[in-house]
């Protein structure tokens, strides 16, 4: 065997490669911190690459979908939250379909699945989730949306987690942007507020919190409205009699025709004047909450205040959000399936 001596340039530039070599190795090796919406201190990997979302997937899911990260998903939709309602889901990422299902019918995180899957962390708005989830020694990651505004608190957390902070921060713009629009044009005309009622008629409730603010931000004066801490609010036929809605909203396309068609609600003004529309499903319920939210209020901004915003389409400003933030150019039938609210 012939042996060669390395000189001192070759010397040089084998540890030049070296160094470098294991300064790469320990980048994508590190580690980093990250607090997260209990104020908890969660060590993450450098790139996170492998997201699992346990609890409420759908609305887990679109914060992901908004960064255009839908590659990054590990898990599919749970059985209970798998049917043609979220077809916009399967839509943005086709590949949901053939990924595991990572919690039970509960909501509770199945840890031999976690462990199987190896995602670099866990999104969860369940704290009980978080301790389930150290079974499995995979970090938990905590969101929490009460307000409003947490949907961009939210953006920025899971930007700096991918490190995207230039796409969350551009959807903070853009939800701050679209609001403050229609907020000036409802100004400009101090338009009247109508009395506008979100519900489940089957269940007569008014279903989510969250509805009391997105009415008001759409000119709308919510009956329903009050000091309230419960999600849900029950109501009586009777009391609906007596709030006499203007405008009704509902949360399932196939109660409109119901509405219409029953006697004992044919006093109800939203009734008489025909002012009754199902609220639209995304990757989400638009009624919810959910990364949509501006899509909401525009929408319910021009149910309500038709003649105000009738030069401002709602089906342009939705393909642009699919296109920029979801990466998902949508076609006019699938617009108008959306906003019509059938599932």
């Amino acid at each position: 065997m012939i042996q060669r001596k390395i000189g001192r340039p070759g010397t040089i530039a084998l540890f030049t490669c070296i160094v470098t070599l294991m300064s790469s190795m320990t980048h994508a090796l590190a580690d980093r911190t990250i607090t997260d919406m209990a104020g908890r201190s969660v060590t993450i990997a450098d790139r996170v690459t492998r997201v699992a979302t346990i609890g409420p997937v759908p609305v887990l899911n679109s914060f992901v979908f908004a960064l255009g990260e839908a590659r990054s998903l590990v898990n599919g939709l749970p059985p209970n939250l798998s049917g043609p309602r979220w077809r916009m889901q399967y839509l943005v990422d086709p590949e949901i379909s053939r990924r595991p299902i990572l919690q039970g019918g509960g909501g509770a995180p199945l840890v031999e699945g976690l462990i199987e899957t190896k995602p670099d962390i866990v999104l969860t708005m369940d704290r009980k989730t978080i301790d389930l989830v150290a079974r499995a020694h995979t970090p938990a990651v905590f969101l929490s949306w009460r307000q409003p505004d947490d949907v961009k608190t939210v953006m920025r957390l899971l930007g700096r987690i991918y490190d995207k902070t230039e796409a969350a921060e551009a959807y903070c713009s853009y939800f701050d942007t679209t609001l403050g629009n229609i907020s000036a044009r409802l100004a400009q005309r101090s338009a009247q507020r109508p009395r506008v009622l979100y519900a489940n008629l089957k269940r007569m409730t008014q279903p989510h919190l969250i509805a009391e603010w997105w009415i008001t931000q759409a000119g709308g004066r919510s009956v329903t409205e009050g000091d309230r801490l419960t999600e849900a609010l029950t109501f009586s036929r009777e009391q609906l009699l007596a709030w006499d809605p203007e405008v009704m909203i509902l949360s399932n396309a196939s109660e409109v025709a119901e509405a219409y068609a029953d006697p004992r609600l044919s006093t109800v003004s939203a009734i008489r004047n025909r002012r009754v529309a199902a609220i639209p499903t995304g990757v989400h319920l638009w009624g919810n909450r959910t990364v949509e939210e501006p899509l909401t209020v525009l929408w319910a901004a021009q149910l309500i205040h038709p003649d105000l915003f009738r030069d401002w389409d709602i089906r342009d400003e939705v393909a642009a959000f699919y296109a920029n933030f979801f990466e998902k150019p949508l076609t006019k039938p699938e617009i108008e399936k959306m906003l019509s609210g059938r599932s």
